[in-house]
């Protein structure tokens, strides 16, 4: 546990089985809230609960949990506080919508999965996928949000107050929220430090994520900020100098993707075989990195795509992108 500022407590709640090893979850001790939970195990537990008392404050007693966004890193403890303390949730909008179209669906999620990798020009995997097929039973589980956030809303606590920006990209419910009289701004996973977050599309969804992300990115820019919370790394300070960075990146990554396009058609399996991705080389990734990867670039393509810069098209089943 870490104080940030009087009343602000930084908490470290690990996650095995993952690199970034743990998740900020941010204690808002005079207002009684929490700023994401960590996920749901008893380590993440017993260590939020540890460091919550170590800045006197039991999780029987918050009011109000504030996820920035759906993911599991994020959301697992919800409930389980909830049940301890009776606290609201509270959650962008787009959060509620999203849960809804994700069980109105009510999809096959071995058939989705085995479809998307078809169409993404994966096929030579189906025959490993086949293995984890009853892995993939059951229902995805749904948070309830008690009280709905908006773009630009102002929510007055007790010691802060805080701005809502929806900034979608890395997950169309994310928010930031930004305390302009403390300077600070709780970032959720959409600016880290060092890293870049995973911005990618399901192949069932419309939309554009990386084209969201980046205005995203511009929505933040500007603001009075001395101190950046985000829920991975570390803390850090230039948000105007990581934003450009995280610019750069992005408009990197599509001219490598450009390259490995070529003068043919590519599926996205294969343009994301010549990625240099920063993990770790594409031929030493496991088959569940590479369908993140794959996911990653589509996203990448379909920026490209919207902006007239490639030709998309669906042969035998099987996406393929070429140059305009």
């Amino acid at each position: 546990m870490r104080k940030m500022v009087e009343g602000v407590y930084q908490i470290e709640v690990p996650m095995r089985h993952n690199p970034l090893g743990y998740t900020y979850s941010y204690l808002l001790r005079d207002a009684a809230t929490l700023i994401d939970t960590g996920v749901g195990t008893r380590d993440a537990f017993d260590g939020l609960e540890e460091q919550a008392r170590s800045a006197r404050m039991d999780l029987t007693d918050i009011k109000r949990i504030i996820p920035t966004h759906l993911h599991g890193d994020h959301i697992g403890l919800v409930d389980t506080i909830r049940r301890l303390s009776g606290a609201k949730v509270y959650g962008h909008r787009t959060a509620i919508k999203r849960q809804k179209e994700s069980q109105a669906r009510d999809v096959d999620l071995y058939a989705d999965t085995r479809n998307e990798t078809k169409l993404l020009g994966g096929s030579k995997y189906l025959g490993f996928l086949r293995r984890f097929e009853n892995s993939f039973r059951g229902r995805m589980s749904s948070l309830e949000i008690d009280e709905p956030l908006e773009d630009g809303q102002i929510m007055e606590l007790e010691g802060s107050t805080l701005k809502v920006y929806w900034t979608p990209g890395h997950a169309r419910e994310h928010i930031c929220l930004h305390d302009e009289e403390k300077r600070i701004l709780y970032a959720g996973d959409h600016v880290l430090p060092k890293i870049t977050p995973h911005v990618s599309l399901r192949s069932h969804l419309e939309g554009d994520p990386l084209g969201d992300y980046i205005e995203s990115l511009e929505k933040l820019r500007g603001l009075d900020v001395e101190t950046v919370l985000p829920a991975h790394q570390y803390v850090f300070s230039d948000l105007e100098g990581r934003i450009s960075e995280m610019h750069l990146h992005h408009r990197s990554r599509c001219e490598e993707m450009r390259k490995a396009i070529g003068d043919g058609r590519s599926t996205v399996f294969e343009i994301s075989a010549q990625v240099s991705w920063d993990s770790r080389p594409w031929p030493e990734m496991e088959f569940w990195t590479k369908r993140m990867a794959a996911r990653e670039t589509l996203a990448h393509l379909v920026y490209l795509r919207n902006r007239g810069e490639l030709n998309e098209e669906v042969v035998k089943g099987v996406l393929y992108y070429s140059l305009t």
